[in-house]
């Protein structure tokens, strides 16, 4: 089957998309960009709320029924033999940001792991499966292993139809807030697009939807949607939700999320 060529529209976006991806590259790896300040032109900052009912739900996005995982509180954590590294328990000297951020990613990835084991697709339905990542992405897009590091730990696409949709998980190594979202959040959105819009699946698709799931210091989370809009790139950070004790419901709202579907396709291409 013959490639469709790309529409020149689709290639100036793609070039814009790269220039900010430059740009981003080229602050210092600990800048913190500034939501409130719009110090990029590129990048509009918008809310999330991971409410369903909400006008600040996810755009690109779904739920998972919530009555369909199980809610990892003490009987779960019992029975699995599970458990949360809370900030206290992990020795003060070893309390850096990343240390603190792969606990939340350790558990957070046990835990949605018991849910895809489980469940099987019965046919027909929109299925994610992982990106095999090093087929696709080169290695220094993903991780940065200078100070301050940050870590992609997995990438979950649509396997087929017309869904540019990527879910991915991001550590990072340094502390943040409400206001301002880092670079190493940043930059593997912005390489995921980049390179999701190269395959020739998606030669007819003008944006990729993005869900992050963040991880950083000093053991916090949020979830970042992301996509183009023409030249510009919307992203849209949640509140941070502060991890440092386990807390059953976070997790178990952030896999809904993680395993809901996309809302709607994104191009014509089966």
């Amino acid at each position: 089957m013959s490639i469709p060529p790309e529409c020149p529209k689709r290639k100036e976006m793609r070039k814009s998309l790269r220039s900010l991806e430059r740009r981003i590259t080229g602050l210092k790896p600990d800048h913190q960009i500034g939501i409130i300040s719009a110090e990029i032109d590129q990048i509009r900052f918008l809310p999330l709320t991971l409410n369903e009912s909400s006008n600040d739900r996810p755009f690109f996005f779904t739920p998972l029924d919530g009555s369909l995982l199980l809610t990892p509180d003490g009987k779960y954590d019992q029975e699995y033999g599970m458990e949360y590294d809370t900030y206290d328990s992990i020795p003060e000297e070893c309390r850096d940001p990343m240390t603190c951020a792969r606990a939340i990613e350790l558990y957070w990835s046990t835990y949605i792991s018991r849910y895809s084991f489980r469940v099987r697709s019965s046919g027909g339905e929109v299925v994610w499966s992982p990106v095999r990542m090093h087929n696709v992405y080169k290695e220094s897009d993903l991780y940065r292993l200078d100070y301050p590091e940050f870590g992609i730990h997995d990438i979950e696409q649509v396997t087929e139809g017309p869904y540019a949709h990527l879910k991915t998980t991001i550590c990072n190594n340094l502390n943040s807030n409400d206001d301002h979202v880092l670079q190493g959040e940043l930059l593997p959105i912005l390489r995921l697009m980049l390179a999701h819009l190269r395959r020739a699946r998606f030669i007819d698709h003008m944006v990729v939807p993005i869900m992050a799931f963040s991880f950083m210091g000093p053991q916090h989370a949020r979830i970042i949607e992301a996509y183009m809009e023409g030249h510009t790139v919307v992203v849209r950070p949640t509140k941070l939700y502060d991890l440092r004790n386990k807390d059953a419901a976070v997790f178990k709202t952030f896999a809904r999320w993680y395993f809901g579907k996309p809302r709607a396709p994104t191009g014509s291409s089966q």
